[in-house]
C-alpha cells in the first residue's frame, strides 16, 4: 500500500516537473520571440531612416551642381580704330590693339572670331590654354573695309559705320561675345581719265 502512494507521488511529480519544463521553454521562446520582432522593427526602422537621408541628400547634390556649374568665357577687348592709310583710295581698316579671351575655371579656350557685319574676318583656335591673347601686330595692318562717302554712316563729317562681334568658345560648351560699332573716316575717291583727242 505504502509503495503504491510513492509510486503515485512520484508520478505526479514527474508530471509536474514535465509542465512546468514546458512552460518554461515556451517562455524563454517567447522572449527570444519578442528580441526577434524588436530586431526586425529596429531594423525597419533605420532602413526607413537610410531610405528618409537619401530623398533628403539628393536636392543637396543637385544645388551643388547649380552651384558648382562653371561661369561664362569672358572677353576683353579695347575699342577697335577705323583708319584712313592712303586717302584718296578709299580704302580703311579697323584694328584692334589686342583681344584678350579667359575660360571659366578648368575649362580651355576652343576657338574665338572676329565677325565684321556678319562676316567671318578672323578664326583663332586654342589648343589647351586657358585664355588666348592676340596682339594687334598678329591681326596687322587690320581689316579692310570701304571708307564710305561724308554722311554714309549717319554722321555729316563721317563716312560708313561698321558693326562687329568678338565670340568665343570653351570646353564647358559655354561661350561669350563683345558687340560694338565704329564710324570710318570719310573718303572721296577721285578718278582722272586721261585726255584723249579724237584723231
Amino acid at each position: 500500500m505504502l509503495s503504491r502512494k510513492l509510486l503515485i507521488v512520484l508520478l505526479v511529480s514527474f508530471a509536474l516537473l514535465a509542465v512546468w519544463g514546458t512552460l518554461a521553454a515556451q517562455a524563454a521562446w517567447g522572449d527570444a520571440g519578442k528580441r526577434m520582432d524588436s530586431a526586425a522593427a529596429a531594423g525597419a526602422a533605420a532602413v526607413s531612416a537610410a531610405s528618409s537621408a537619401a530623398v533628403e541628400v539628393q536636392p543637396a547634390s543637385e544645388v551643388t551642381r547649380t552651384t558648382d556649374s562653371p561661369a561664362i568665357s569672358t572677353i576683353d577687348s579695347p575699342s577697335p580704330t577705323c583708319y584712313l592709310p592712303a586717302p584718296g583710295t578709299g580704302a580703311c581698316y579697323l584694328a584692334w590693339s589686342s583681344i584678350y579671351v579667359a575660360a571659366s575655371s578648368g575649362q580651355y579656350i576652343i576657338t574665338m572670331t572676329v565677325s565684321i557685319e556678319d562676316e567671318l574676318r578672323a578664326y583663332h583656335s586654342g589648343f589647351f590654354q586657358n585664355y588666348m591673347y592676340i596682339p594687334g601686330d598678329m591681326l596687322a595692318p587690320g581689316f579692310r573695309v570701304t571708307c564710305g562717302m561724308p554722311g554714309d554712316g549717319g554722321i555729316p563729317t563721317l563716312g560708313n559705320s561698321y558693326s562687329y562681334t568678338i565670340r568665343a568658345r570653351e570646353t564647358g560648351g559655354l561661350g561669350a561675345a563683345n558687340y560694338g560699332s565704329v564710324y570710318c573716316p570719310a573718303d572721296v575717291v577721285r578718278v582722272y581719265l586721261p585726255l584723249a583727242r579724237r584723231p
